[in-house]
């Protein structure tokens, strides 16, 4: 899809999903029912339409949709661009928020290009992880249609639901970061403290969490002068961190 024709299809026609290892040229590919019925329901597309084709892997294609009167759909698959995994991006954790706060998380995280994301349950969150757990393949799907409206190749990975002790003793985030209306600015924070950045609940920390983020050398970063919803903070986060780490890959090129 190097070609002018294959750009603009990439631009203009709209996106599906398929499942992983799917993705062949020539291949004749099943939508899944859901996806079908997308495709005909809300992009009220027609057989013989151009379509896009992703299975959230890095692979690519162009290819032509065609309904049969069951309901079902199929892609023929054309041009397959399989991409290379982009460099690390930016991680995020999230205390875990009800219904559809939880939801736009997600959604929001997915379109900014957040690597990974953790749901996180703290002491005043809307739910444990045992409840939280049953969510995953929510926000999975969530994640998933995101995914083909923003047009990213490479999927983001959701971390199951953890505590806040779990996220704290796990090796590979001893370079965390935490919101908080006391913290200084992003360029106050010290060198090579890359995230994740945990958002915090509705309530915010407790006191105990608090001192568990303390002893633990999470430093606060401030981002904005106001008390932000915890939806709103994350999405704040996830754009400010992202164009922050962006910055961080140019210099070092």
């Amino acid at each position: 899809m190097g070609g002018p024709q294959g750009i603009d299809l990439l631009k203009k026609a709209p996106w599906l999903l398929a499942a992983v290892g799917e993705i062949e040229s020539g291949r004749r590919v099943v939508l899944d029912p859901a996806e079908a019925r997308h495709s005909v329901g809300a992009l009220r597309l027609r057989s013989g339409d151009p379509v896009v084709l992703t299975d959230g892997a890095g692979s690519v294609a162009s290819g032509t949709l065609f309904l049969s009167g069951r309901g079902a759909a199929e892609v023929v698959v054309q041009d397959v661009d399989n991409r290379p995994l982009p460099p690390s991006g930016f991680v995020m954790a999230v205390a875990v928020l009800a219904g559809a706060a939880m939801d736009l998380v997600v959604q929001k995280s997915v379109e900014l290009g957040v690597e990974r994301l953790a749901p996180v349950c703290c002491e005043r969150s809307q739910m444990g992880p045992e409840r939280a757990a049953t969510r995953l393949d929510h926000w999975h799907r969530v994640s998933r249609q995101a995914l083909k409206q923003c047009r990213r190749a490479w999927a983001m990975e959701l971390m199951p639901p953890m505590t806040l002790a779990a996220l704290l003793d796990d090796p590979a985030n001893a370079n965390g970061i935490v919101a908080h209306l006391d913290g200084g600015t992003i360029d106050e924070l010290p060198p090579g403290r890359v995230g994740p950045l945990l958002i915090g609940p509705e309530g915010g920390f407790t006191p105990d969490e608090e001192t568990m983020l303390e002893d633990a050398g999470w430093p606060r970063v401030c981002l904005g002068r106001y008390v932000l919803r915890a939806e709103t903070a994350a999405i704040a986060g996830a754009t400010v961190f992202s164009i922050h780490k962006k910055g961080l890959h140019s210099t070092d090129v």
